[in-house]
């Protein structure tokens, strides 16, 4: 496997690309590239593999120097080597060659030659140059295959002026094994750029869009928001407490002697290679009015329960139809099982009138491993859900 040493895309790959796959990065106008190609590449470099830059839109020196300021690291002191056909590369064969077909002749022998001489691993492709000297088709047909060179993988950048249209006919056209589109804005989760995973050709994964942040010259994949719900007193605030890193919970007594979140509980957290934001919701009805502003937005939702008060399941399930209306996925965290109670998982799905794919966990709040094991079915859900 190729690792493309961004954990959260690394998770939900199955632990990276597999050897002789040919990816590409969609690119919205706007949308900077280079965490994604920098990230990957310093990664192969890192692991020993040696790597192939065909970059015509820049010179080696820039390439490098780009490189290494983004990454604060020296490619040449990688265990990788490196080696790069550069914009001096293409100028030397539009000056020598007249006519496309033989340019792309010339261009197709000297990739396929440096493979071979230098025993490249990983072929990086900016595609664009490319693509406008001799069109989609035949710039495609460039790119070898990992059947052709024993298992190399290719990882192609592209500026995508056309659309969904194109990302249908990389897909249905069988040129890639993998496509990623990148964009600058999501309109359900504002300030955010995004990427999407179109197409993977070894899993049978739903189209799935995830929010992302670049820190520390470090993609790292952002679930903005997961709303902790559910019936008064059933433990969401100790859910986000001992879930997070970090946390604010605002809470006061009610008359009936429980104590109530009369705002909302804060949690942050990195888990799985994602940030993570947790909003834990009063349970109280008469907060309903602000609930479903609460929830807009959100990326999934965890409903808390009490294992000892089965007279709370029918709240819960007024609840989970703000869930639904949303068309966010769910799971239910059955808590205070470390108390004595007669709940059963039937009777929850019965009472709740869960859908089969909804996961219930029946945990204790107050042990970490079991508010983590919740969390990380909620990323799994998230990150495949289809409504």
């Amino acid at each position: 496997m190729i690792r493309t040493g961004i954990p959260g895309i690394d998770e939900m790959l199955g632990s990276g690309i597999p050897r002789g796959s040919r990816v590409i990065f969609s690119l919205e106008t706007g949308v900077d590239g280079r965490p994604f190609f920098f990230r990957i590449l310093r990664t192969v470099l890192s692991a020993g593999k040696n790597a192939l830059i065909i970059a015509p839109q820049a010179t080696e020196r820039a390439f490098l120097s780009d490189f290494s300021q983004m990454m604060n690291t020296d490619p040449g002191m990688e265990p990788g080597k490196i080696v790069i056909l550069d914009s001096s590369v293409r100028e030397r064969i539009n000056a020598r060659l007249k006519g496309s077909r033989a340019r792309r002749k010339e261009w197709q022998k000297t990739m396929r030659e440096t493979i071979q001489e230098n025993s490249i691993e990983v072929l990086f492709v900016y595609f664009d140059l490319l693509y406008e000297d001799f069109g989609l088709e035949p710039a495609l047909q460039l790119l070898p295959s990992g059947d052709e060179y024993r298992g190399l993988t290719t990882i192609v950048e592209h500026l995508n002026l056309e659309g969904d249209s194109l990302i249908s006919g990389f897909a249905s056209g069988g040129y890639f094994d993998l496509i990623i589109s990148v964009h600058s804005n999501i309109t359900s989760v504002p300030f955010f750029n995004f990427f999407t995973l179109e197409y993977v050709s070894w899993s049978r994964m739903p189209r799935r869009s995830v929010p992302y942040t670049v820190t520390d010259r470090t993609i790292r994949l952002y679930i903005p928001k997961i709303i902790v719900t559910g019936p008064p007193s059933s433990g969401k605030s100790t859910f986000v407490a001992n879930a997070s890193d970090r946390g604010l919970s605002v809470d006061r007594g009610d008359v009936d002697g429980f104590k109530t979140t009369v705002a909302m509980d804060l949690g942050w957290l990195h888990l799985r290679g994602f940030d993570i934001t947790l909003f834990g919701t009063p349970g109280q009805p008469r907060f309903d009015p602000i609930l479903p502003q609460i929830i807009r937005n959100a990326m999934g939702m965890i409903m808390v329960i009490d294992a000892t008060r089965p007279e709370t399941l029918p709240r819960a399930r007024d609840l989970l139809t703000l869930a639904y209306a949303a068309r966010i996925p769910v799971v239910v965290a059955v808590n205070k099982v470390d108390l004595p109670h007669k709940m059963d998982e039937r009777q929850v799905r019965e009472s709740l009138k869960l859908r089969d794919a909804i996961p219930v966990f029946f945990i204790s709040s107050l042990r970490r491993s079991d508010v983590h094991a919740v969390l990380e079915s909620m990323i799994d859900h998230i990150t495949r859900f289809s409504p």
